[in-house]
């Protein structure tokens, strides 16, 4: 057996070794940057859990619920696009009262949707949901008539889209990382 002295095993190691610590210095700060981002662009004070939107489904049937836990009036608005066509469907700005819900609702074709929306405090210009400045929450995507799984009693997604768990829970990350940084 004839040895090299570059190739053993203890070199190779430490070659894969500098490799992976690259990768992860690499990785946290991908990771990190839009973290950031977010919170420098959001206002001292928005809480992205504060205000919310959950969309129900009944049949051809949409009900939109804005929820406004935060302590001050809110304006929001909703749209829906239809995924093929086209077309949207805009609907227009409301006010919604601190610890107040409203609830509109609509009527749609057999199709595919995606539903987007927008709350902002006109006085501290905070805002909430899938458009503007800031997004904490994801689009709803949606298929009508709809159809409710044998295990969904009443068809909402509120509580089934991974997208607002996951913009939520980002959010809750940004949130934290803020006040770590005062």
């Amino acid at each position: 057996m004839h040895h090299h002295p570059h190739t053993g095993p203890y070199t190779e190691n430490r070659k894969e070794d500098s490799l992976i610590k690259s990768l992860r210095a690499a990785a946290t700060t991908v990771l990190a940057a839009p973290l950031l981002a977010t919170v420098f662009a959001a206002p001292a004070s928005a809480a992205p859990e504060d205000v919310t939107l959950t969309a129900e489904f009944h049949g051809n049937d949409v009900e939109v619920t804005f929820t406004n836990d935060s302590s001050e009036v809110v304006r929001c608005q909703w749209d829906v696009r239809n995924d093929g066509e086209g077309w949207g469907r805009g609907y227009s700005l409301v006010n919604v009262d601190p610890g107040g819900e409203h609830r509109p609702m609509d009527t749609f074709d057999d199709g595919s949707y995606q539903l987007d929306w927008l709350c902002y405090n006109p006085d501290s210009g905070e805002q909430w949901g899938t458009e503007g400045r800031i997004q904490t929450a994801e689009s709803i995507l949606f298929t009508l008539p709809f159809v409710p799984d044998d295990d969904a009693d009443d068809g909402s997604l509120g509580d089934l889209n991974p997208g607002i768990l996951v913009g939520i829970l980002g959010a809750l990350g940004a949130g934290s990382l803020a006040l770590g940084s005062s």
